[in-house]
């Protein structure tokens, strides 16, 4: 079972102009969704980002500690403080994510380091179970400089599974104004 949520809520929200967790979608900031589906199936959450207004929301935050390195920074510094094996990690942009597709990800996950899902053919790195022993493979691809997170996923026990089944707006990332008001 997974212990800890971690939401990624580092990004720079260059289309946005603003930072996009604390972005407001029907009245509440976008991670607060995020956060409230976690609360339902995790025990802990902590929150990735460089922007102290994030301790507003109640849940332990951390900056990257490995600055401008972008989102697999943001993963490794999430499973550096996490004291969890198994760790949901959500950007804080997917606001209708759900319980549902989070237990879906968390029974596929078994023996695997990384379970991810795809749907129509696309992955949703952001969306995912991460194995804690991640950390050190993750802290090597940023020595090296390869930021990618599938380069970085490549070496370990990675899980890919069809949630073609599922909504897509369960994906949608909000990145830009108008994906707010479509």
């Amino acid at each position: 079972m997974c212990k800890t949520g971690i939401i990624l809520a580092g990004g720079k929200s260059s289309r946005m102009n603003e930072d996009k967790g604390l972005m407001l979608l029907n009245g509440r900031p976008m991670i607060q969704y995020v956060i409230d589906v976690l609360e339902k199936v995790i025990d802990q959450i902590i929150i990735i980002s460089n922007n102290t207004d994030y301790e507003q929301f109640g849940h332990p935050v951390y900056s990257d500690l490995i600055k401008e390195k972008g989102p697999l920074a943001g993963i490794y510094t999430g499973l550096y403080y996490s004291t969890s094996e198994k760790n949901i990690v959500l950007s804080c942009d997917v606001p209708y994510v759900n319980e549902e597709l989070i237990s879906f990800l968390i029974s596929e996950h078994q023996n695997h380091q990384i379970t991810i899902p795809v749907k129509e053919d696309r992955t949703h790195q952001l969306i995912g179970i991460f194995s804690k022993s991640c950390e050190v493979n993750f802290s090597l691809s940023i020595e090296k400089n390869e930021l990618k997170l599938m380069d970085a996923f490549k070496n370990l026990n990675l899980n890919i599974v069809n949630a073609n089944h599922f909504d897509k707006q369960l994906f949608m990332n909000i990145n830009s104004p108008s994906d707010i008001n479509d």
